[in-house]
């Protein structure tokens, strides 16, 4: 009994302190870049990157919106990463330079991703000045690149990054997607991110990062982080390292994307990313299944155990703190515009990312993380 009211206690703690942060990140502006920030009258080319590896289904859409930017002086490339279903093909009759793949096996040491942004530097003219890496599942604001280089050349910046706006479509993806996000962005504060004396807590955000391009020269380009899985988190602690700025910001107006299209590939994408994320470290994935269980699922135990044993004070004491959990998820769904019949589910998405954690550090262990038809 004492046990239950002790996790009804910390759990509603934890939830108004969720409640706290969201409310005053909301307030805090420092790392906030919109389509009303500030324009410059002259931008220097702008080359963008895009890995490509069988992204039909995506990569003409991503191209419609580089194309409806109104950034100056663009210049797009995509990376044909060996794809089987055409990408390639689109990609030029979309009007993007394509940087054919290699053919065969990555070369020893590399991962695919660093591998076809690497490829692709060595095709940039020697004059290149900035570069924005972009994935193909993003979808641009017109003012996104516009915005983001002036950011970039006012605040002399070398690396800037940023979370975008989460689109999903399918339940699974409305499900587990919010607990999985929420798992990263409780654990990454904008302000922490972007002291460089931290450079343990530096991270990016790959499916959009734009560089200059003698830093990332100076660094070594991808080759620095050739077999790094999380080579969006590597590369912004490279930068930071070698004395670089990095910037990390909330760019949520500037763009969005869907990273997941069903459980599979959900259930692929997070167990390649979840273990290295937590620098596989076994503290970590206690940790954050000590945190999903206490407060994420424990909350509807004690209630259902209260109500079974007839002990009514402490099912009210855990029936409250639900009406907490839940108030406090509507209004965080309402902020992102998410439907809020999903918040109800909010266990089965806790449950699904506890077996998340749990696969991606069995996958990596036994060297059987899979994404894009490869296993690494």
């Amino acid at each position: 009994m004492i046990l239950g009211y002790l996790l009804v206690a910390g759990a509603a703690l934890f939830w108004l302190g969720v409640a706290a942060k969201v409310a005053g990140g909301r307030s805090d502006t420092r790392y906030k870049l919109g389509p009303d920030a500030p324009l410059a009258s002259v931008l220097p080319e702008l080359h963008v990157v895009i890995p490509a590896r069988n992204e039909a289904a995506n990569i003409g859409d991503c191209l419609a919106t580089v194309r409806g930017s109104d950034h100056p002086n663009l210049r797009v490339w995509v990376v044909d990463d060996d794809s089987s279903d055409g990408t390639g093909r689109l990609a030029a009759e979309a009007g993007a330079t394509v940087i054919a793949g290699e053919g065969g096996p990555l070369p020893a040491g590399w991962k695919g991703k660093p591998r076809a942004l690497e490829r692709a530097r060595a095709q940039l003219p020697p004059d290149a000045e900035w570069i924005v890496f972009l994935d193909a599942d993003v979808r641009l604001h017109p003012a996104a690149l516009s915005r983001i280089h002036t950011y970039a050349i006012a605040e002399h910046v070398d690396f800037v990054s940023g979370f975008g706006r989460l689109v999903m479509g399918s339940f699974w993806e409305h499900v587990v997607q919010p607990s999985v996000g929420g798992l990263i962005i409780a654990g990454n504060d904008l302000a922490v991110i972007n002291d460089a004396s931290r450079r343990d807590k530096v991270i990016a955000n790959g499916q959009l990062i734009l560089v200059r391009a003698a830093a990332h020269a100076a660094v070594g380009g991808h080759g620095a982080v050739k077999d790094d899985i999380l080579d969006d988190v590597g590369l912004a602690r490279a930068f930071v390292t070698a004395g670089f700025r990095v910037r990390v910001l909330f760019l949520r107006e500037l763009f969005s994307c869907r990273m997941y299209t069903g459980f599979r590939e959900l259930w692929l994408g997070w167990t390649k990313n979840l273990y290295p994320g937590m620098e596989f470290k076994r503290s970590a994935v206690v940790g954050v299944m000590a945190l999903v269980l206490t407060e994420f699922v424990a909350p509807y135990v004690v209630f259902g155990a209260a109500l079974l044993a007839g002990a009514w004070t402490l099912a009210a004491c855990a029936g409250a703190l639900l009406l907490l959990i839940h108030a406090v998820r509507a209004w965080m769904d309402r902020i992102f515009n998410q439907p809020l019949a999903y918040g109800l589910l909010q266990p089965l998405g806790a449950m699904v990312l506890l077996g998340l954690v749990l696969d991606s550090v069995r996958r990596t262990r036994s060297g059987t993380r899979q994404w894009k038809g490869r296993t690494y």
